[in-house]
């Protein structure tokens, strides 16, 4: 079992980490698995390769027709068939001279003490520090193994974990990490090699399938045949990264900021994110609206217009007078 103890002296500071969400209010999913859909022999038979393909044909499937939120909560509830676990967590971070910045995450099966409790143990994590280090190799510890620094093991100790397993990947594209953390609480049930295995098989699914789930976020509650043109979307996080955007999105953005990358957004918005987005960022050439999403904002842009130039006072006279008043 490949597993990692050591750990470098003066390990570099994580920061800036938002609070996790907890599943645990989500209902689990009442949609048929997507496997019901087909004739012949999709059953499970105790074969990895048919095991894998079942989780992911219903996998691919919850990623467009769930929520965010639900989707994550959806994928736990299909991994505990294909992998004995008693709780995870699960999110996307970026990785930093510094560290991991932590964007988004979700427990299940954990108490609510969990994160806040991490966050100040995690220089002294073992396995955040290993998997940042080689991308797609999951990492096994049992909490009873020695050299594992004292504090995280108390802290292990006090969740109720024994048997923690880490994996996660890198989405070139976007510059975000996608992590998986899966736990067992019995001492006497390490993880093997077989589950190392299966967590390696299945973790650039879920950021795929992350990618998927975010864009049809961005699609979802488009009116039918509206009048008006539809706002350009994307999501994105409170530190400004971007998770995912439509094309007009970035184009808009560059309309404004010539040098948008599509990955982090300009200054200006970055720090509206961070202050009252109940009113909407007006630009030189854009106008943006900003909805706080299970952790992550929705912005809908579109070219600014005439009537963005109006103070509220205005705006109100124009309605009245075009209601006849």
């Amino acid at each position: 079992m490949r597993s990692i103890v050591d750990q470098s002296a003066g390990a570099k500071q994580f920061s800036h980490v938002p609070d996790a969400i907890s599943l645990d209010h989500y209902a689990g999913s009442s949609m048929s698995p997507r496997r019901a859909d087909f004739e012949g022999p999709v059953a499970a038979n105790g074969m990895p390769a048919r095991d894998l393909g079942l989780l992911l044909l219903d996998l691919y499937a919850l990623a467009s027709r769930t929520g965010i939120g639900e989707f994550e909560n959806s994928f736990f509830l299909l991994l505990a068939d294909h992998l004995s676990f008693d709780a995870g967590w699960t999110g996307v971070a970026t990785h930093t001279s510094d560290g991991p910045v932590m964007h988004n995450s979700f427990t299940y099966q954990l108490a609510a003490e969990f994160f806040p409790s991490w966050t100040r143990v995690r220089d002294h994590d073992p396995l955040a520090q290993a998997t940042s280090q080689s991308y797609g190799h999951a990492i096994a510890i049992s909490i009873v193994e020695p050299g594992i620094d004292a504090r995280f093991r108390d802290w292990a100790v006090k969740c109720g974990l024994a048997q923690l397993m880490c994996v996660c990947t890198l989405d070139h594209r976007f510059g975000l990490t996608t992590f998986l953390s899966v736990y067992r609480r019995a001492l006497d049930k390490p993880f093997t090699n077989e589950d190392l295995r299966k967590l390696e098989d299945v973790i650039p699914h879920l950021a795929a399938c992350l990618t998927i789930n975010r864009s049809f976020q961005l699609t979802r509650e488009r009116p039918a045949g509206a009048a008006t043109p539809a706002p350009a979307r994307a999501l994105c996080d409170r530190f400004g990264t971007v998770h995912q955007a439509d094309l007009s999105f970035a184009a808009l953005l560059r309309d404004e900021w010539p040098s948008y990358d599509n990955e982090q957004l300009p200054h200006p918005l970055a720090q509206y994110l961070r202050g009252d987005i109940r009113q909407p960022f007006v630009g030189e050439t854009l106008h943006i609206g900003c909805t706080p999403l299970v952790g992550l904002f929705q912005l809908e842009a579109r070219p600014r217009s005439p009537l963005d130039r109006l103070s509220p006072r205005e705006l109100l006279a124009i309605r009245l007078y075009g209601d006849g008043l």
